[in-house]
């Protein structure tokens, strides 16, 4: 039966492979946004992601051992992979001090499918038309979702995913979309919004109308409104500091001309403002609720990180334990473990609500510090790539995901934990897309200009 199958397998070609694999593979990261949504009543712990990951990976594998599938990486994101099989190894490695094994073997395993989340991303992506696909898809999902917690807003009701007491009907009009609590909601709107609202500004170029980029700017507007809703604060900050490099940014690209387009925008947002306050009363008077509840999560920033609060407490203790592992980390998965030890401290919370320090302290100071490389060269060479290539598809990812990546310090100390989000890896995979497929097109239009250069004959000088 083995050798039927592969020879039907011999015969299919490579390019019907691939295509088929990266079908499945699209399918695989549209299902990691839905998770347990889309699971059986009768298995809530197998679901859509999980099948279809295991799946496309045993598939993989198979046509890797047939060489139907060619593993090939550019020269410039190599060092990226490295470390990621760095990272794991590392992971492996530290469950053998790991006073809670199943915990860490629980971490590896996302930590296993957030890895491939963003390396099978940015290998099935490959041309300009797949990163097109891509982005349509992840910013369909990203309205669906809004969507989702403007019905939440609403009417008080929420998904099955949701996190709250089961069997019951809890009214509640804190969003939090397909997520278990309204942290992980903001998180994801804070990193994805940048898509909506850079491709506006890329639309309105390209199509010479505004319908389009304003209908975009109004869901990017009714993400913020979300945000506020969910009362993150540290989500509100990374979206302030991601408008604001967005405004940065362009005025480099576009200097003189770009200064004046801002001032222009600046001014019909405040005249119409003014208008619809005179104009609508209510919308005004909501305009003026919103602002008031943003300023109020941002001014209590100032008493989040008090001495005597559940996150400093947190901080010290969870510090204290890495330094009694020398720096090389609890084990992966085991942070929570640890403090355990002090939970009567830190009112019951377990969860360090820190991605850096998550990381830190569960694989300790080697795996930080390149971590920090890794997101550092990757926000270096995505401002590079927006501001040096041409405009496209490729840019406009690359800077939608530079937006979102200068916000991500703050948004990754909002959740409990960000290594079970799916979502973050995602978004890394689509920056680590935008990067490999700019690098591939230099390469090509470089090895081109060689090839044109040597076909063209050499005329001896006249005598």
């Amino acid at each position: 039966m083995f050798r039927k199958v592969r020879a039907k397998v011999n015969k299919m070609s490579r390019d019907r492979i691939m295509m088929f694999m990266q079908g499945l593979w699209l399918a695989t990261v549209v299902s990691a946004f839905f998770g347990p949504l889309l699971a059986l009543n009768t298995c809530p712990g197998i679901f859509a992601f999980k099948i279809l990951f295991c799946l496309h990976l045993a598939l993989f594998g198979f046509f890797l051992a047939l060489r139907k599938i060619e593993l090939t990486l550019n020269r410039e994101t190599k060092p990226y992979f490295v470390f990621f099989l760095v990272w794991l190894a590392w992971a492996l490695f530290s469950l053998s001090w790991a006073d809670n094994v199943p915990d860490g073997l629980r971490n590896l395993w996302y930590l296993f499918s957030g890895l491939c989340l963003i390396g099978f991303t940015a290998f099935y992506i490959r041309q300009e038309k797949d990163l097109i696909a891509f982005f349509c898809i992840l910013a369909a999902i990203l309205l669906i979702i809004i969507g989702v917690g403007i019905w939440e807003y609403k009417t008080g009701l929420h998904l099955k995913t949701a996190g709250l007491v089961n069997g019951t009907v809890v009214i509640s009009k804190t969003p939090r979309g397909v997520f278990k609590n309204q942290n992980d909601m903001a998180t994801y709107l804070a990193l994805y919004l940048p898509f909506l609202y850079i491709s506006a500004r890329y639309l309105a170029a390209r199509l010479k109308t505004l319908l389009p980029a304003l209908g975009l700017t109004a869901c990017t507007g009714t993400g913020i409104f979300l945000i506020i809703n969910t009362g993150s604060r540290g989500n509100l900050v990374a979206v302030a500091l991601g408008l604001l490099a967005a405004v940065i940014i362009y005025l480099i690209r576009g200097k003189g001309k770009a200064l004046k387009n801002v001032l222009v925008a600046a001014t019909a947002a405040t005249v119409l403002y003014f208008a619809l306050a005179s104009t609508h009363p209510a919308l005004h008077y909501q305009l003026k609720r919103q602002f008031r509840i943003a300023r109020h999560h941002l001014v209590s920033l100032e008493h989040a990180g008090g001495e005597h609060s559940a996150r400093m407490i947190l901080i010290n203790n969870a510090l204290l334990e890495l330094n009694r592992h020398s720096l090389m980390g609890v084990g992966a998965g085991n942070a929570e473990e640890h403090m355990k030890e002090y939970r009567t401290e830190t009112f019951q919370i377990l969860a360090l609500h820190n991605w850096w320090l998550e990381i830190l302290v569960n694989y300790g100071i080697f795996i930080f510090v390149l971590y920090v490389a890794f997101t550092g060269k990757l926000l270096v060479q995505l401002f590079l790539l927006t501001i040096r290539a041409g405009p496209g598809v490729i840019r406009m990812v690359a800077e939608s995901s530079l937006v979102g990546l200068v916000g991500f310090p703050i948004a990754a100390v909002s959740s409990s934990s960000l290594a079970y989000s799916r979502v973050m890896w995602i978004f890394f995979g689509m920056a680590l897309c935008a990067l490999n497929l700019h690098n591939c097109k230099t390469m090509h239009e470089t090895e081109e200009g060689e090839k044109l250069e040597s076909s063209v004959p050499v005329q001896p000088l006249p005598k």
